[in-house]
């Protein structure tokens, strides 16, 4: 196939109409949005490890841990049936009841853990920040629920516009009371700021009143997520088990170097995986709600997003050695190791953005339970075994169980959607050659001149993986092109899927 055709047939110059450009423009508005947000949250992550010390970070890190995996669970169940469900009396009242039910027993469940924190944790600032935290979660259910009222209008870019505010504010608060010498506190101030702006222009975008609905109601929404809140809480075991094995095995100051370099890592690939993930969860929900099969259209979502996230992950291991002191400050160059790790296992992990939204889609939250359960039982046994050994051996172990789990869901997912080896390789043949040309460069580059160093070697080796990048980029750009106007919004009407497996579509959901 020649570079003039698309990874799916029909794409390619014939696909440069509206809903091409649409395509471009929302992924464009997407990536954008969030490598905003990221400079930002980088910002911060950088101003926090000059102000604060590895072990203050390091609590911080340990204290906010169950919040994030508290947060998460209001971004699936509730949320994802609200976006894909038929309209009917007391949708939305029922979501929103069942987020507030969700938030009441994860601020109790919770408020246990920093009375078990206050006893048996020696390092006091680990419950003070929990204890500050609770109470954002009431925040977060109702951000939650008006974020998904939105998206279920497909009002992507609405979104990302939100968001932005929302980040800009908590980071601009962060970085203000990190300045004044809040400490660790303002870290808090930020959660709370951000969701409070993102609450106010959510209610102003979707001019939605929040109401409640009847029990029975939030009982369907409930029994519909059980599933998916037990699949986050693997996921977190998973995602973040490494963490609390070293805080436990070693030190709070283990865990702000492993977290650290999680989060510069993290800055990249989340500038892609983000918009990408959302991206594809509103554009799959919508095929669904209009009963059609969505086949092999993941595969050129991934094949542009992957092209410039696989060859930005790729650069960023390759300058890890002169980055991370220039950044963070020498006292985290033993990070770096951890940073050229997580490159590795996030570049894998992009393929969870589209393929986790395929499985959910076609309602496989069980058997993703089952892959999700073995994933979090190795990733908690790998890192004890390699405690012993520090934070990189740690950082290997866990990215080795979450491949595999990544490479599992791709299977899943070829499987579900019959992709054969033309359309596979069709990804092949549009993400490979920038991210070869990339990686060729830099290894060149490493070769030739081996003593380079500091911000001279940050900036030159930047020079020749943009270099690569572009004109291997315009050898294939009209692949790249057709791949990412594969982004682009579905026409037609939101939430005319029908309910959870064995719900009556269209009957009232609060008589059920």
């Amino acid at each position: 196939m020649s570079d003039e055709g698309a990874i799916l047939p029909g794409a390619g110059r014939a696909a440069a109409g509206p809903s091409h450009r649409a395509g471009v423009l929302s992924g464009a508005v997407g990536f954008a949005s969030r490598g905003l947000v990221q400079v930002m949250l980088f910002g911060v992550t950088i101003v926090a490890t000059r102000v604060l010390s590895v072990a203050e970070f390091g609590a911080y890190a340990l204290g906010s841990l169950l919040l994030i995996v508290a947060r998460q669970l209001f971004y699936v169940g509730p949320y994802e049936f609200l976006l894909k469900a038929q309209r009917r009396a007391g949708l939305e009242a029922a979501c929103l009841a069942a987020n507030l039910v969700q938030a009441v027993v994860l601020a109790g469940a919770l408020g246990v853990v920093w009375v078990a924190a206050r006893l048996f944790v020696a390092e006091p600032m680990v419950a003070t920040i929990l204890g500050l935290l609770i109470p954002s979660l009431f925040l977060v259910a109702l951000a939650a629920w008006y974020e998904a009222l939105l998206l279920r209008g497909v009002r992507v870019r609405r979104y990302y516009a939100t968001t932005l505010a929302g980040d800009t504010a908590g980071a601009l608060a962060a970085v203000i009371l990190l300045l004044r010498g809040w400490g660790v506190a303002a870290l808090v101030v930020q959660a709370y700021v951000r969701h409070a702006v993102l609450i106010v222009l959510y209610a102003a975008a979707t001019a939605q009143r929040p109401g409640l609905a009847r029990g029975s109601g939030t009982k369907a929404v409930l029994r519909w997520s059980r599933a998916r809140y037990l699949a986050i809480a693997l996921t977190f075991t998973s995602s973040y088990g490494g963490d609390f094995v070293l805080g436990i095995s070693l030190s709070p100051a283990a865990t702000g170097l492993y977290r650290a370099a999680s989060r510069i890592v993290t800055a990249l690939a989340d500038l892609f995986c983000q918009p990408l993930q959302k991206i594809a969860q509103t554009n799959l929900s919508a095929l669904r709600a209009r009963g059609e099969d969505s086949g092999t259209r993941w595969l050129p979502m991934l094949a542009g997003v992957g092209a410039i996230a696989w060859s930005g992950l790729i650069t960023l291991a390759f300058t890890a050695r002169d980055l991370v002191p220039f950044a963070l400050g020498a006292k985290w160059a033993p990070a770096v190791p951890v940073v050229i790790v997580f490159c590795a296992a996030k570049a894998v992990s992009l393929l969870d953005a589209v393929t986790t939204s395929v499985l959910v889609c076609h309602d496989r939250q069980r058997a993703m339970l089952k892959v999700q359960a073995v994933a979090a039982v190795a990733v908690i046994a790998l890192a004890l075994a390699a405690a012993p050994l520090g934070a990189t051996a740690v950082a290997m172990a866990v990215s080795l169980a979450t491949t595999a789990m990544s490479m599992t869901y791709l299977l899943m997912v070829v499987r579900l959607s019959r992709a054969d080896a033309a359309a596979l390789g069709g990804l092949v043949r549009t993400a490979a050659p920038p991210v070869m040309a990339v990686a060729a460069a830099l290894a060149l580059l490493a070769w030739l001149l081996p003593d380079l160093a500091g911000v001279r070697s940050i900036l030159v080796r930047l020079a020749a993986a943009a270099a690569a990048f572009f004109l291997a980029v315009f050898a294939v750009r009209h692949r790249i092109l057709a791949a990412i106007g594969s982004l682009g919004h579905l026409p037609g009407p939101a939430g005319l899927a029908a309910g959870p497996p064995g719900a009556p579509a269209g009957e009232p959901l609060a008589s059920r």
